[in-house]
């Protein structure tokens, strides 16, 4: 029987590539079933996984992409299939994503996400910028080669799942000096700050404050309308019976 050939044109095929794009800088990582689910959330025109998978394959070979695909996953340019840990970071943060939802924000926004450098919130990063700048952490200045380039690698570390400990122990070692701990542990906040609203490959694009407040939040007992009071014991007169239940006046048991 002879097999058919599917035929995507040039349009359709950079349409998905740029899907699978956005879709790999904001997760990191997606299977190609799930990509298909995202495409078709923003697209009216849907499509499958076999015309997803053959048209992302296809324009990979005459085209330079942002994208691999191995075993029917899509993956970053930082997860490519020829390292050696390719398999060990991608089951690790699968495992991450397990359970959690997918961000899904307008077509508009997503598509930003074509652009590997587009950060998004950008205050936690602006303020920490601001705050070097003004109280000149670093004489090194702004552009990719000063503080632009530390918060671009903040962020890679932060998406990366790296310690916050390692983050701020980055900015010692780029020579980023203190002039005592009130500037240390502005700073400290301000990477803390910047780590809890960054949109995270573990976190299916979400920051760590949203899935705070979508898993963990929801799970905690609300706090009493009014406040919790202590209720003094009542007092117990020395012929009382004794509250123990012993039968025998207070003076005789527990109020010796």
């Amino acid at each position: 029987m002879a097999t058919t050939t599917m035929r995507i044109s040039r349009e359709r095929k950079e349409l998905i590539s740029r899907y699978a794009t956005a879709a790999v800088n904001l997760y990191g990582v997606i299977s190609v079933e799930e990509f298909v689910d995202v495409f078709n959330h923003y697209e009216e025109a849907r499509t499958t996984s076999e015309e997803a998978l053959l048209a992302l394959k296809r324009l990979a070979k005459t085209d330079d992409v942002e994208y691999s695909i191995s075993g029917g996953i899509i993956s970053g340019p930082e997860f490519q299939p020829v390292f050696d840990d390719y398999e060990d970071k991608v089951e690790a943060i699968r495992a991450s994503q397990k359970g959690k939802p997918r961000y899904l924000p307008g077509k508009e926004e997503f598509l930003k996400y074509i652009d590997a450098t587009y950060r998004e919130p950008e205050k936690p990063y602006s303020d920490l910028k601001a705050y070097i700048l003004k109280h000149e952490l670093t004489t090194r200045g702004e552009g990719i080669d000063g503080v632009d380039g530390d918060l671009l690698d903040l962020r890679d570390m932060i998406q990366f799942g790296v310690k916050f400990t390692d983050e701020f122990d980055y900015f010692t070692k780029c020579g980023y000096k203190f002039k005592g701990m009130e500037d240390l542990n502005e700073f400290a906040q301000l990477v803390m700050n910047a780590h809890n609203n960054t949109r995270m490959y573990d976190n299916n694009g979400f920051t760590p404050n949203e899935i705070f407040e979508k898993f963990e939040r929801p799970k905690l007992r609300p706090l009493p309308k009014e406040p919790f009071r202590l209720q003094p014991k009542p007092k117990v007169g020395r012929n009382d019976p004794c509250p123990c239940g012993s039968g025998l006046k207070y003076k005789k048991c527990h109020g010796k």
